[in-house]
């Protein structure tokens, strides 16, 4: 049996055949082209990027993963009666939280033009059925090439200012590759620090990780100069354990590098390894580190997760 990460090229083309035969590509393009215009007004995009694009987000693992699980029971459900009946109750909405995993990958932007497609389906593909597993799967596809389209003029990169912003709180990139070389090791015994800072430096590139430092520690910060109310001071100051916040604004990191990532920041957030630990047993003079210590877990549980999505490991399981 052939394994993803070998045998990438060959398994993503052949199911992206088996998509477009369904849903031909020259359809799923125009779908594109035509939420930019309805949503943006944005006209005239080269037909090049779009296809570009559209491939770049039916080639990432996690689109693999959700689209050969919709086209699965979109071949189960026609010899499932249980299954069909089920579908067939308004409220049924597995199909669309099982394609919505392709536009975390994307942002809430993506999952907003999710929304607007799905309510929409005929208007795109008047031909189809718009309460299909595979349907679903398409939504995700389209929403989230247009949120690529949409964002491709967002050049910048925010490693620098990111590591700034950190090292104002007292974390360094040592810290963080320290954190990912020590969640790997067991599956690649050998493998080389710098594909963990490579990892580590590509998650900090990004503007949405940016957004969630900055916002990270301006609450931690404003909580420290008393800027807030005094209960919201109090609950954020003493990071009550029903504060989830915190957790919300680091989930933003994770969210776009796929199960595995929001997986790993589960187990940082609860097992608090390195700079995590320290930072939240952190109280003295009135320090605040509520929201730095799950942006830590979040940054860290990304790379983990762009790491595995991009490097075969030696071992399945963990080497004690």
């Amino acid at each position: 049996m052939r394994t993803f990460l070998k045998d990438k090229t060959e398994i993503l083309n052949e199911m992206r055949e088996e998509i477009f035969r369904s849903f031909p590509q020259v359809d799923i393009e125009n779908a594109i082209a035509r939420l930019l215009v309805e949503v943006r007004g944005i006209k005239k995009i080269p037909s090049e990027l779009i296809t570009n694009t559209l491939l770049g987000v039916m080639s990432k693992t996690e689109t693999y993963n959700v689209m050969s699980t919709l086209l699965e029971l979109e071949k189960k459900v026609k010899h499932d009666p249980e299954l069909h009946a089920s579908m067939k109750d308004p409220s049924y909405n597995l199909h669309r939280t099982i394609a919505m995993s392709i536009c975390g990958l994307y942002g809430s932007g993506a999952s907003s033009l999710f929304g607007f497609l799905d309510c929409k389906f005929r208007f795109f593909f008047p031909n189809k059925r718009p309460k299909s597993f595979l349907s679903k799967g398409i939504c995700a596809i389209v929403a989230s090439a247009a949120t690529v389209v949409i964002s491709e003029n967002v050049k910048e990169d925010y490693t620098q200012i990111n590591l700034e912003l950190l090292a104002s709180r007292g974390v360094h990139l040592d810290d963080l590759v320290d954190i990912l070389d020590g969640l790997q090791r067991p599956y690649s015994p050998s493998l080389d620090r710098q594909v963990c800072v490579d990892h580590t430096l590509a998650v900090l590139k990004k503007q949405q990780t940016f957004h969630a430092i900055q916002l990270a520690i301006k609450i931690d910060v404003g909580v420290e100069k008393g800027e807030f109310k005094d209960q919201y001071n109090h609950i954020v100051g003493h990071d009550e354990g029903l504060f989830g916040v915190d957790e919300s604004i680091a989930m933003a990191i994770p969210l776009m590098y796929g199960t595995i990532a929001i997986t790993n920041f589960g187990y940082l957030d609860k097992a608090k390894i390195g700079i995590i630990q320290e930072l939240d047993s952190d109280q003295s003079e009135g320090m605040c580190n509520t929201f730095i210590d799950d942006i830590v877990c979040g940054i860290v549980a990304a790379a983990c997760g762009r790491l595995a999505h991009n490097n075969i490991p030696t071992f399945n399981k963990p080497v004690q």
